[in-house]
């Protein structure tokens, strides 16, 4: 049975609306979410969750998010955005594992960027990111 070793989360806002962060164009990227998690000396995983509410404000696009262990990529997707009727807001899921992390303390951010000249997206929320340290 598996064992929880450690778990964290950072929840800037849990509705929509509750923020109004605008999406800046690439390389440039904004982090949204971070968190501390203190990892013992045993073999595990961490699991990373995250759910981010974007708006397309102008044209269409698509954004990239990536998570960072200590300032370093350790995943990315990406996401499209349209900024017209229905197809203007989107709750994006993420979701990974980080396997056999070093014990020690690390910092897990969340950011995103977009990465289509000439549009604008924004992360209007909710913004929630969660990691779970697990011994197998």
């Amino acid at each position: 049975m598996a064992q929880i070793l450690a778990y964290n989360v950072s929840e800037p806002t849990r509705v929509t609306d509750g923020a109004a962060i605008p999406i800046p164009l690439t390389p440039a990227g904004v982090g949204i979410a971070e968190f501390n998690l203190v990892i013992p000396s045993v073999p595990n995983f961490v699991e990373l969750k995250a759910m981010v509410g974007i708006r397309g404000d102008f044209n269409t696009g698509s954004l990239l998010f990536r998570i960072f262990r200590d300032g370093q990529v350790i995943f990315y997707a990406r996401e499209g955005f349209e900024s017209a009727g229905s197809e203007q807001f989107y709750l994006v899921p993420i979701q990974m594992v980080d396997p056999n992390v070093t014990p020690g303390a690390h910092a897990y951010t969340l950011s995103v960027e977009n990465l289509t000249a000439g549009t604008t997206a924004t992360v209007i929320g909710p913004i929630v990111f969660s990691g779970l340290a697990v011994s197998p």
